[in-house]
């Protein structure tokens, strides 16, 4: 009877585990600097790995894109910013940041994923590139480094959440289930 309790107890520590990584994420980091003026704020979140976040506020009058905050909040502090402009669009491909570290996952398909939000709660990845993002009073961008599948699909890790690499998951459930059965 025992050993059944023990059983049930991991599945349901399991089961709730999965739970809170499902739910989506609110960033309540404090703000690194802000850049621009106006009667409008806009946020904007470097999620380097769950744990290394830096959110950055953009002021505003008007109206103004992702790409508006981005270059102002580059120019306005210790942020640093790669991008590529194609004249049709604009591609980030990398920021770096005092303190931020882009984890290793061990896979060549790396890259930030950039999500959208109106509230800091209920996350989409953007459909559109920071050009077309207009920002409104309240709204939050978040750039999330992550890995990816082989077909580039979807990111595998959404803003908020922590990276565990897959190895370390497995070895602890490993570990306790022989020192279960060991008992």
């Amino acid at each position: 009877m025992c050993m059944k309790k023990m059983w049930m107890l991991l599945l349901v520590s399991l089961i709730s585990v999965q739970g809170v990584a499902m739910q989506a994420p609110t960033y309540s980091n404090p703000v690194e600097y802000a850049a621009g003026s106006g009667a409008n704020t806009a946020y904007i979140a470097l999620d380097f790995n769950g744990s290394s976040v830096f959110v950055f506020q953009y002021q505003w009058d008007g109206q103004a894109t992702a790409w508006d905050a981005l270059q102002a909040i580059d120019a306005a502090g210790a942020l640093e910013m790669s991008y590529m402009d194609y004249g049709w669009g604009v591609w980030v491909y990398d920021f770096g940041y005092p303190g931020g570290v882009e984890m290793d996952y061990g896979s060549a398909n790396t890259g930030w994923a950039y999500f959208i939000s109106d509230n800091n709660f209920e996350w989409n990845l953007s459909m559109v590139g920071v050009q077309g993002r207009m920002l409104t009073d309240g709204s939050w961008d978040s750039w999330v480094w992550t890995d990816y599948p082989a077909d580039w699909s979807m990111p595998n890790r959404q803003p908020g959440q922590i990276a565990v690499p897959e190895p370390l998951t497995l070895a602890l459930l490993g570990i306790g289930v022989v020192w279960m059965r060991r008992k």
